[in-house]
């Protein structure tokens, strides 16, 4: 019966009763419904807009805001990394301007200088490790299936061929590079040749180029000096100190016509050259037939004379030292190209008053590259979250099958033993049914976690830790499900069961034919019940299963989530909450009859 009459609903204060009363409820959907569009929303987001409470991400419809985020991941989240290779001043990648306006042949001619040969100590990997590791990118994805091709998809290949142990594929990395830093040096191992041989096979969208002209004003910034251009020759009193003591070696070249100067500073330091032999390997008869080092990028014995060779005035003249650095190799090409700064200023669409003011267009060619490929950026922003999700639970450990074989032995155990019990209270008037009950229903009022602590010292006394009993033992029975089955099969007419005697059924046959197959309503229930007790129960796995073989899915993910992003973080509760919203929404049927309308067929 309802509660307004039905000559009472044309009134104008029923109707806004009414109205009143569907506003609220919407309120009400909108309150639950919004935190997680919210969730679903910061799921698709990184370090740059992670704290925008919106519900579609900034970068779907912004195109400054998708090319800032596509510099945060091609820089590995470094900003100072972006800040070296551009020659800029930001305080945060939010805060990045968009490019100058150009021509179309500035991208074609930086297009066309990466195809030439470079070096590969020039450039470091771009969308690559992130500094704290709480994002996998593609390249770092790549290089790692690149090694497990490299050692036939085996870990013990792996310790054997690179002598270093490793858990899983997961966490394979490469070292961050930084070219530019003077202590920075190689280690020629088999594990970094293997990288600069994937280093090689790298696009040229994924390249960085180190800016020297970004690092000499960076630290001519925190001297407090004066700033000024960088040459190849050395012009100034803080560009020598710069080039003597900061900048990487591999920069630095000098001259062979000085090559008497390098003779002289290894008489002076070895005075034998049989000492020297014996440290470099070699075999020279004098001091005259050693060479500058060619390879300044590997550590060796050689490259750390050399480095004390440039580093002081009195063994190496400024005026034989040079610098050779990608800005200047960059300038060369076009002066080659184009004969003069006036036709690379018409082609470019620039204004530079001296071709050493020519800087590399990377910022330029990313955002080229951002609008030429707009909805593969977007793509990858979207799903790159729920693949690192994805990929650490099939890749690490067995957590999934190990959830799908708790799952199904809880949802079968608790569909026997529930409802046999259920079913004897129902059929049996037992003398103290009462007592039963009562104790069943006193099982509601302590929470799981009061008997955490006494289970595990059961279980562990029984030897059943880290098995799939200690996890399905103590949830086997429920009290809840039991009274409510007990209610379900009382609602049930005594006739069947009278017409099932007359006809000999065993009890056994009453049970199944009768009893579990008019309650397949409630049944549904108690199933999802135990599904949900097994999917989501973290804390009482975790404890029972110390065993990183037997975690489940939820502890997994709990690892997971100790050292990923917060987008991840939200992926990854996403992907938790799938398959139960898929198990309510096919069985919701049968849900909401053993709720509301228990039926009888």
């Amino acid at each position: 019966m309802s509660i307004v009459l039905h000559t009472e609903r044309k009134n104008i204060s029923t109707r806004i009763l009414y109205g009143v009363m569907y506003i609220l409820l919407a309120i009400g959907a909108l309150s639950m419904i919004y935190p997680f569009l919210l969730m679903v929303s910061g799921s698709m987001k990184s370090r740059i807009d992670e704290n925008e409470f919106n519900i579609v991400p900034t970068y779907l419809h912004d195109e400054s805001m998708l090319f800032k985020k596509q510099i945060e991941s091609k820089y590995n989240e470094n900003l100072q990394l972006y800040l070296q290779s551009n020659n800029e001043q930001v305080f945060n990648f939010r805060n990045i301007a968009m490019p100058e306006v150009h021509k179309p042949a500035l991208i074609t001619d930086w297009i066309e200088f990466n195809q030439t040969e470079l070096p590969l100590s020039w450039f470091v990997i771009g969308y690559g490790p992130t500094g704290d590791g709480k994002i996998i990118q593609r390249n770092e994805r790549e290089f790692r299936n690149y090694i497990k091709a490299v050692c036939n998809d085996d870990l013990n290949e792996f310790s054997q061929r690179f002598g270093e142990p490793l858990e899983n594929w997961f966490f394979l990395k490469f070292q961050s590079e930084r070219l530019l830093d003077r202590t920075f040096l190689l280690n020629p191992s088999d594990l970094f040749k293997n990288f600069y041989e994937f280093k090689a096979q790298i696009k040229s969208e994924d390249r960085i180029f180190m800016s020297a002209m970004g690092a000499y004003s960076k630290f001519l910034k925190q001297i407090g000096a004066e700033p000024e251009i960088l040459t190849q020759t050395i012009t100034s009193e803080n560009m020598e100190r710069w080039v003597r003591t900061i900048l990487h070696p591999q920069f630095v070249n000098f001259s062979t016509e000085g090559l008497s100067h390098w003779n002289k500073f290894l008489t002076a330091k070895y005075q034998k050259v049989e000492f020297l032999n014996k440290l470099y390997g070699t075999t020279y008869v004098s001091f005259s037939e050693v060479p500058l080092p060619g390879d300044r990028i590997y550590s060796s014995p050689q490259v750390t004379d050399y480095m004390l060779f440039i580093s002081e005035q009195k063994n190496s003249p400024k005026e034989f030292i040079t610098l050779n650095t990608p800005e200047f190799t960059w300038q060369k090409f076009l002066m080659s190209k184009y004969g003069s700064l006036e036709k690379i200023n018409e082609s470019h669409g620039r204004q530079f008053n001296s071709v050493d003011e020519v800087r590399m267009p990377q910022k330029e060619f990313d955002y080229a590259m951002v609008i030429k490929n707009k909805s593969d950026v977007k793509s990858n922003f979207l799903t790159r979250n729920f693949t690192m999700v994805f990929e650490y639970v099939l890749l690490y450990g067995k957590g999934l099958s190990n959830t799908v074989i708790y799952c199904l032995l809880s949802i079968v155990l608790s569909l026997l033993v529930n409802p046999i019990a259920a079913y004897a209270l129902s059929r049996y008037k037992l003398q103290s049914q009462f007592k039963i009950l009562l104790f069943l229903i006193a099982t509601m009022a302590f929470p799981a976690v009061v008997t955490m602590i006494p289970n595990f010292l059961l279980l562990r006394d029984l030897g059943l830790l880290n098995t799939f009993a200690a996890l399905l033992l103590p949830s086997m029975a429920n009290g809840y499900s039991i009274f409510l089955l007990k209610g379900f099969f009382d609602s049930l007419p005594r006739e069947l069961y009278e017409a099932a005697d007359i006809d000999g059924a065993s009890e056994w046959s009453k049970f199944w034919m009768i009893t579990m197959n008019l309650s397949k309503p409630i049944l549904a229930v108690i199933a999802l019940g135990a599904f949900n007790g097994a999917y989501s129960n973290f804390m009482f796995a975790f404890i029972l299963c110390q065993d990183r073989e037997m975690w489940t899915l939820m502890v997994w993910l709990y690892q997971l989530q100790q050292f990923s992003s917060q987008g991840v973080v939200f992926a990854s509760l996403l992907v938790a909450a799938v398959p139960t919203l898929l198990i309510f929404i096919f069985c919701q049927n049968l849900i909401i009859k053993g709720i509301v309308v228990p039926t009888e067929k």
